[in-house]
């Protein structure tokens, strides 16, 4: 009996680890994108193995195979705080597991009152693929927010397949492999011949339809001709020795050397990572001694500009806080510091954008007015003290021209509902301004590279990509990737892009499959919610009636 027990968890196990290994090599190995769209199946197979054996305490069974893929995934975490890595895993964890759990206790309530199983199973997957949708969907839009792991970002390294990211966006890509492997385990769950072949046809034209008309899509696009210049500066600075340790005058003097190596008379935008000069002032960026040199630069090139990356300030004199994120410097003095992208020439500063989805416990405290006791907490771990200044919406930035561009701070390229706005209005290519020397040598820095190529494609933008010591590269509208540099290289990278005003639907219509899940969901929770308290009224009066009978 207990070899039989042992045997019994160590099939757990397996299920639990061929999940995690499935949905984990997607995001780590080029071209492997299609196994997610069976990765899940190990799950189900876990959960039905769970009710099967009537084991006590599933939670922390299905906890654990989603823990193990956020850890293979998303390991690299560790190198920049080793407390938030820790809290960063185990929470996102916990979130998804939470997600399953729901849609568990859908399944039972539908299990209960469909007799036919098929069906039944089939009603339990679709009330999960749901839950999964609209929390998604909600944790995009919060600020805790860590959406690395979307399931549709599993074709990060596999943008072929997936082309028509340009109708639903990336949470279509979710939706397809929550679909897929609904059907691919209802046809493992199949009784009878006739329910086999059904489930299995399905099966099939849910992986192949999406695939042949992403293939053909991609054959098809052709890129509209309007050709840019541009050059890419990837200075190599170590982030870990750069505020405080290199002046930044020898900063200025370094990124004007590679300027000087690569820009032509014809090259229309030269492009930095983020955060490359500070302590420029919002209101006032001209008075910067730094913008001062890269405009004496600039005008010694006429029609070339420059996207740059800065942290910018704002000071406030106020008695009270004047906004959320506003520091105190005494005697009623306030600043607000910002992640800022901007763009100038020899002239000017055309425009501005404020980086606005901040990594929670390094540039936000989240819930910050609501639990002021989180900032010192996370401080105490090794985060920030203290919030960055935001935005209410993405903007697209002016250019010199009288048109735009659309700049993505650092792991904003993981928003796409959030990006795609700088696309509608009016941004011609979009842009990725970032430092990812903070992971080391890890897949952290290819995947964030590989994350805009889906960018590309929802919005059929060319993206372009100014990283500090991660991949630095071009990338075109069908998501391929046209020139990248190597890890952890002083370099610069020059080559033609394609600007583009025509929008996607996604463009124009945003994350419309992800708002019609919680729709949908919360219509179906709620009918679940009905048939699950009647069942227990009518369980209670029939106790009540047996109660009478035998008295």
């Amino acid at each position: 009996m207990k070899k039989t027990q042992r045997q019994a968890k160590g099939g757990l196990w397996l299920l639990i680890a061929g999940f995690a290994v499935l949905m984990s090599l997607p995001f780590l190995v080029p071209h492997l994108g299609f196994l997610a769209l069976v990765g899940f199946v190990p799950l189900f197979m876990l959960d039905r193995a769970l009710r099967t054996l009537n084991v006590r305490h599933p939670f922390w069974y299905y906890y654990a195979a989603f823990l193990l893929f956020n850890v293979f995934t998303t390991f690299w975490i560790w190198f920049v705080s080793p407390v938030g890595a820790v809290a960063a895993l185990l929470l996102n964890a916990l979130q998804m597991a939470a997600v399953f759990a729901v849609g568990r206790w859908g399944g039972r309530v539908i299990r209960r009152h469909e007799k036919r199983p098929l069906l039944a199973e089939a009603g339990a997957l679709l009330f999960f693929s749901l839950a999964w949708l609209a929390w998604e969907h909600i944790y995009f839009e919060v600020e805790l927010s860590w959406p690395w792991l979307c399931l549709g970002n599993a074709f990060l390294y596999s943008p072929r397949l997936v082309q028509w990211y340009e109708l639903f966006g990336t949470l279509g890509g979710s939706a397809w492999i929550l679909l897929c492997n609904a059907a691919v385990f209802l046809t493992l769950s199949a009784t009878t011949r006739t329910q086999q072949r059904r489930t299995a046809l399905s099966a099939a034209l849910l992986i192949l339809v999406p695939i042949v008309c992403s293939e053909v899509r991609y054959a098809g696009y052709r890129e509209s001709e309007d050709p840019m210049e541009v050059v890419v500066i990837q200075p190599n600075i170590d982030p870990f020795n750069k505020y405080g340790v290199q002046p930044q005058s020898a900063l200025d003097a370094r990124l004007i050397e590679l300027m000087q190596r690569e820009v032509t008379p014809d090259t229309r935008f030269v492009i930095t990572p983020e955060t490359f000069t500070y302590n420029v002032e919002a209101d006032r960026p001209l008075t910067s001694p730094s913008i001062a040199r890269y405009q004496l630069f600039l005008g010694e090139h006429p029609g070339t500009e420059m996207l740059l990356g800065a942290l910018t300030y704002r000071s406030f004199e106020s008695e009270t806080k004047p906004t959320r994120s506003a520091r105190p410097r005494g005697d009623g003095q306030w600043v607000d510091v910002y992640n800022t992208a901007m763009v100038l020439d020899g002239t000017q500063v055309y425009g501005q954008y404020v980086k606005s989805k901040l990594v929670p416990g390094v540039e936000i405290i989240p819930y910050e007015n609501a639990l002021p006791f989180l900032g010192k907490l996370i401080e105490r771990c090794g985060g920030s003290s203290s919030s960055y200044g935001t935005q209410e919406e993405m903007e697209a930035i002016p250019t010199g021209d009288g048109k735009a561009l659309g700049a993505m701070i650092c792991y904003e390229s993981v928003y796409g509902d959030w990006s795609r706005l700088a696309t509608k209005k009016g941004a011609r290519f979009l842009a990725v301004i970032t430092n990812d020397g903070w992971w080391g040598d890890t897949p952290g820095y290819r995947q964030h590279f590989n994350l805009a190529r889906l960018r590309a494609i929802e919005n059929r933008r060319d993206v372009v990509q100014a990283a500090n010591n991660g991949t630095s590269g071009l990338i075109n509208q069908r998501g391929d990737v046209l020139a990248k540099t190597p890890w952890w290289v002083e370099t610069t990278l020059r080559g033609t892009i394609q600007g583009n005003d025509v929008q996607t639907p996604f463009v124009r219509h945003g994350d419309r499959l992800g708002r019609f899940a919680c729709i949908y969901f919360l219509v179906m929770l709620f009918s679940l919610l009905v048939m699950a308290v009647a069942s227990a009224s009518d369980k209670r009066s029939g106790r009540g009636k047996s109660a009478a009978g035998n008295a």
